[in-house]
């Protein structure tokens, strides 16, 4: 506004100066059309001010358009790459901060928005919700940066919710190590399947061997060739009896550390 100001003085100015001084009509018409370009340049420029400041200003007249204004320029400066429940997390504390730092009150969420998590442990995202109005919330997906009203999809509204992100970091610590024990059950569960399956070929090939052996006297030269197979066999039997004990020895263990974590994940939950 200052440099249109001064521009319009100037032109006004410089028009009385050249009238007043003998200028020709020409000269006088060259000067007025430079300055109505520089004018209509400093107007582009202004237009072109305005609308960047609209597009990068965050706050809005109303809490809702500011957090609407902050989750949808979060995804415009952040790249989404789908790894999974931790980098949503990290999205999560991220809009947490901003909103905080223009004074909305905000909690992070973590549940599942497609089908609704019965258990804190089967949760596999985190969003936020914005208070716009005292004890009324907006969820913001912060992967897509869209704003998420009740009536589009109420699951994020459901879910378990943290105040601050200390007690929100500890959990995706929990989360972390439970996904790993879970995934150990699991590799422990096969092994444990394979174990068992070549127990019951060892176990059966032993049976084979000893009803061989019946048929045989001890003085056939044979006798003493099924035998030593008859004793390796047994070997390989009480090999796999140990390797499943440990297994379920492990499984056991490692299912008493899920129930610990658990129940630690619930204790963090506002």
């Amino acid at each position: 506004m200052k440099t249109k100001l001064v521009l319009i003085t100037i032109t006004v100015f410089l028009l009385f100066f050249l009238s007043g001084c003998g200028v020709s009509q020409a000269e006088y018409d060259r000067v007025n059309d430079q300055l109505k370009a520089s004018q209509a340049q400093v107007d582009k420029l202004q237009n072109e001010i305005e609308g960047l400041k609209k597009q990068y200003e965050i706050t809005g007249e109303t809490p809702v358009e500011t957090a609407v204004n902050i989750v949808k320029r979060y995804h415009e400066t952040h790249l989404y790459i789908e790894t999974g429940f931790y980098v949503c997390s990290d999205m999560a504390m991220d809009v947490w901060d901003m909103l905080k730092a223009q004074g909305i009150d905000a909690i992070i969420k973590v549940g599942n928005v497609e089908i609704e998590a019965k258990d804190i442990t089967e949760a596999n995202h985190a969003w936020v919700l914005a208070e716009t109005t005292p004890g009324e919330y907006l969820a913001l997906e912060t992967t897509s940066g869209d704003a998420v009203w009740g009536e589009d999809n109420p699951l994020y509204y459901h879910g378990w919710s943290f105040d601050n992100p200390k007690e929100y970091k500890r959990f995706v610590e929990l989360k972390q190590e439970y996904n790993i024990r879970v995934q150990l059950i699991e590799q422990s569960g096969k092994d444990l399947e394979s174990t068992r399956q070549k127990g019951l070929d060892a176990a059966n090939q032993l049976s084979k061997l000893l009803d061989e052996t019946k048929m045989l006297s001890i003085l056939d030269p044979l006798w003493s060739s099924k035998v030593g197979e008859i004793i390796e066999e047994t070997e390989k039997c009480g090999e796999y009896i140990g390797r499943m004990n440990q297994l379920n020895e492990l499984m056991s263990q490692q299912n008493q550390e899920l129930e610990k974590i658990a129940f630690e994940m619930k204790g963090l939950v506002s």
